[in-house]
């Protein structure tokens, strides 16, 4: 079977299940009913807005094409499996602590494949070689820091006493990117 149809099925079964664990927190917490609504909608809302404005690439362009299914994937990924924790833990089969702690984890992920990413990204706003190191160290910092949090959040501790480990996680995370924008904005040191 062609991948980029396999990737519109992944998609549409997220949607699936996302529409499914929203409608069981809504049943479950029938106050939350803007937030399920919200995130059960997300992800239809998004495909009929780049449908209607011509942003889903034709199979003519089939990487084009392959980078936004690969987008709507995660992005469905992410909202099916916030209502997913959220149902399971309003419904008392899980606990409702994992709410929280899948959407640091998941907050987590993200910043690893964010910087499994910026390596291989061309930067054309500054020297190729400080574009590289400077993408290199973000790179590092940010896959560290996620598989640090990703750690962090599965520990057996509690939300305050995990959020308090984050911090400085975060701050790293922020001086170090400060740093490399701020590096960038600087002329190259000469040679002697």
């Amino acid at each position: 079977m062609n991948p980029l149809t396999l990737r519109m099925i992944a998609f549409q079964v997220l949607v699936f299940l996302a529409l499914a664990f929203g409608t069981l927190a809504w049943i479950a917490k029938p106050e939350g009913a803007f937030i399920w609504l919200t995130g059960m909608a997300a992800m239809p809302v998004t495909w009929v807005f780049l449908k209607l404005t011509g942003k889903i690439p034709s199979d003519d362009c089939p990487e084009e094409r392959r980078t936004i299914l690969n987008s709507l994937v995660g992005a469905a990924l992410l909202i099916a499996g916030a209502l997913a924790a959220s149902a399971l833990g309003s419904m008392g089969v899980m606990d409702e602590s994992w709410i929280v702690r899948y959407a640091m984890i998941s907050n987590a992920l993200v910043l690893v494949i964010i910087g499994n990413a910026l390596p291989k990204k061309i930067e054309t706003g500054c020297a190729k070689t400080r574009a590289v190191q400077m993408q290199r160290l973000l790179g590092w910092t940010f896959v560290l820091s996620g598989f640090a949090l990703v750690g962090i959040w599965l520990l057996p501790i509690s939300e305050g006493l995990a959020m308090g480990i984050s911090a400085p996680v975060f701050l790293t995370i922020a001086s170090v990117s400060l740093f490399g924008v701020l590096r960038r904005g600087q002329p190259p040191s000469e040679v002697h």
